[in-house]
């Protein structure tokens, strides 16, 4: 019987005390704590800090000879001893990515990549997520997780910059979500327990006969929340079979399912200064009258099929297709209930190809890859009046469509043996339509077309054999959603006049390295001008209901710095840090000049400190940090929220148990019990910007599996 330990150490400094300094400083001293004389072979995990394969690229290749910046995280950074509530509990482990409310369930998880996607009223804007290589975004670019089981993820691959060059709309970074693979025959169970009422049952397995593999996995969650009317209920399904013909095995057949089910996801609001004060664990009264909250059933298809021409050519498809039944209610009357069902499907046929000349073992002289992709999403879209929490009278109802085509092509050429360029382009034609039926306030349909070309270029220089230095200047576009275009703040049904696409140039440079003893470590710098900016804003009489306006120009820069480390057998180090500066350069609406200020929502300062130790006694064991710089939570930055240490603890337990493997675990969050925002709703109306997050908390769980 082999067991393991685990053990997190993480220390965080004040921000007053320049922490910024103390995160550069210990992201270069920790690789001399190694001890002297320490070259024993690590034989108690999976060693995961090699050059990793990336995928979320559009083209298989190693990390350290990919222009782009590409974190990835392995099954052992999304699950050991996790409550596996949410992906925020492992992104954070990636610079560059800011996470923040992941305990309203009707607002949804918001992540920002470099800035992008923090605009978000509710849910992901402006990062394209996928699973499986198939888009978790709805093809207008907005994004839920909320289908999402991490208990299923196997690796997280995050793509940090521009990159509609490769996948269109909406894509200012990329979240590529992998479930496991299906190696062997096994079930398993699990079941987590906590506090505000969280409770989490799971069962999978998994099947294997001759050339057909299949996993399948449900999970049923609920928490009642920290704060009034934050409760959650969702079911959540998963399947996934992989078939290779007998006939013919250089075909290979992935079919794909998920379905939720979320009867309930309530939305406490945001409290003012005042009423936080008062009683953090507060639902704001409207919020609580109007009963407001969410409530969707989603289903999702999806078929991938490859086939290997030879070793140097292949052929990729890819199609899905979805059904989301959403309702929703916000904390006001008038059109204060809106529902709709969504169809939405698609399709990618994507070519790759090697040369035959290579420069060495799988370092072909060029690969290239050309694809071609469609998406389509229909609306059914009304609004009712909320009587208290019940339905009303209706007072819109519109068909939306958004179809986007899009062609792309790509390459990586080996100039020389120290030297790869890459480079690729991509062109894409979108369509937004809306039909209103609901004449009685006059006819508001119409269409919109946009065109739009993304280039991008870069390069790979090998200064040693484990030293590389890269670079890229990328493009990306970004259209408004059909629900933020459907918010007219006219007070009547189509579109909101006057939104138009952002559009963004980036460059970025960095150096990666690795070193002895498992040790992985990169810098990377990056600016990002963005015109047109979309900025979210509220009407003081529709709290809840986000409406849009296009900002002139914005600036996002930064240094973004990361730090994987063994020093000892079983010991491993990881840290990151960023620094940003995001401004607007110019923009002025109404009366006011926002021009030099910093966009709302996202710290200048954001890091994480870890280590693990991993034992063979069984006994699990870690202390992990996080530390947030303050920030703004509207455009005239007079509203500050203070900067945050969190803290976190996990003692367990990994073994077998007559032939069972087991696991038991126990956490604690926010150890400090630190007086922390889980959320903060950006240019909120009357200063409703603030949701409390817990206090001190624990959860505990037992999982067995054969």
């Amino acid at each position: 019987m082999e067991c393991r330990v685990t053990i997190y150490t993480s220390f965080f400094v004040r921000y007053r005390m320049k922490p910024h300094l103390y995160f550069f400083a210990a992201l270069f001293l920790l690789p001399s704590t190694r001890a002297a004389g320490q070259s024993l072979p690590d034989t108690i995990r999976v060693d995961t800090l090699p050059v990793a394969e990336v995928r979320a690229t559009r083209s298989t290749a190693q990390s350290d000879q990919n222009p782009l910046a590409v974190s990835v995280l392995d099954a052992s950074r999304i699950r050991v001893a996790q409550p596996l509530l949410s992906l925020a509990e492992s992104l954070p482990a990636v610079p560059g990515v800011f996470v923040m409310n992941d305990a309203n369930f009707a607002q949804d998880l918001r992540i920002a990549i470099r800035g992008f996607g923090a605009r978000a009223g509710f849910g992901i804007r402006g990062v394209k997520i996928l699973l499986d290589g198939i888009p978790e975004s709805s093809p207008d670019g907005q994004g839920q997780v909320d289908n999402i089981d991490p208990a299923m993820l196997s690796r997280i691959e995050v793509l940090r910059g521009a990159s509609a060059g490769l996948y269109g709309n909406a894509a200012g970074g990329v979240i590529s979500l992998s479930t496991e693979d299906i190696e062997k025959r096994g079930i398993g169970a699990r079941i987590a327990l906590g506090a505000f009422g969280f409770r989490q049952f799971q069962l999978k397995g998994a099947y294997v006969a001759g050339n057909t593999r299949f996993s399948a996995g449900a999970t049923q969650v609920g928490i009642d929340g920290f704060r009034q009317q934050a409760a959650m209920r969702a079911t959540l399904a998963t399947a996934k079979m992989i078939w290779i013909p007998k006939a013919d095995s250089t075909w290979r057949i992935t079919l794909l399912a998920n379905f939720t089910d979320s009867p309930q996801g309530d939305d406490p609001g945001g409290l003012t200064a005042v009423q936080d004060s008062l009683d953090r664990r507060a639902a704001h009264p409207a919020n609580v009258q109007f009963d407001a909250g969410e409530s969707l059933r989603q289903g999702r298809l999806a078929l991938l099929a490859g086939k290997q021409f030879s070793a140097r050519s292949r052929l990729h498809l890819r199609l899905w297709s979805a059904l989301r039944d959403f309702e929703n209610r916000l904390p006001f009357r008038a059109g204060g209930q809106v529902t709709f069902q969504r169809w939405a499907g698609g399709g990618t046929l994507q070519f790759e190809q090697e040369s035959k000349q290579q420069l060495g073992p799988d370092r072909p002289r060029l690969r290239w890859s050309a694809g071609l992709e469609a998406d389509r999403q229909a609306d059914d879209r009304q609004r009712y009046d909320n009587e208290n929490g019940q339905r009303g009278m209706r007072s819109l109802r519109q068909d939306e469509l958004f179809g986007s085509w899009g062609l792309f092509a790509l390459g990586h050429w080996q100039a020389a043996p120290r030297l790869t360029l890459s480079g690729g382009t991509r062109a894409d034609a979108v369509r937004l339509r809306v039909r209103d039926r609901f004449l009685s306030d006059g006819d508001q349909s119409g269409a919109q077309d946009f065109r739009q070309l993304s280039p991008w270029s870069g390069f790979t220089f090998r200064i040693a054999p484990r030293l590389h230095v890269y670079g890229n200047l990328s493009t990306n576009f970004e259209t408004p959603t059909l629900a933020e275009l459907s918010n007219n703040p006219a007070g009547t049904g189509g579109f909101a006049e006057n939104l138009r696409p952002q559009r963004t140039l980036s460059s970025e440079t960095g150096i990666r390295g690795r070193g002895r003893n498992r040790m992985l470590w990169e810098i990377a710098v990056f600016q990002a001008r963005t015109r047109d900016e979309l900025t979210p804003y509220e009407l003081p009489d529709q709290p809840g209901r986000i409406y849009f306006q296009n900002a002139g120009r914005t600036l996002r820069r930064g240094i973004e710095t990361a730090l994987n480390y063994a020093p000892l057998p079983g010991w491993e180090c990881w840290a990151n840090y960023t620094l940003s500066d995001f401004r607007f350069e110019r923009f002025e609406s109404g009366n006011a000049d926002f021009s030099g200020n910093a966009l709302p929502g996202l710290p200048r300062h954001l890091g994480q400190i870890s280590s693990r130790f991993t034992h063979r006694s069984g006994v699990l064991v870690q202390v992990s940090g996080r530390f947030t710089g303050s920030f703004f939570a509207e455009n005239a930055n007079a509203v500050t929220i203070p900067a945050t240490q969190i803290y976190a603890a996990r003692l367990g337990w990994t073994g077998s148990v007559r032939g069972m493997g087991a696991e038991v675990f126990l956490g604690a969050d926010n150890i400090g019990n630190a007086r922390v925002f889980n959320n903060v709703r950006l240019n909120a109306a009357g200063g409703r910007y603030y949701e409390s997050g817990a206090e001190q908390s624990f959860f505990m769980g037992l999982a067995l599996h054969l």
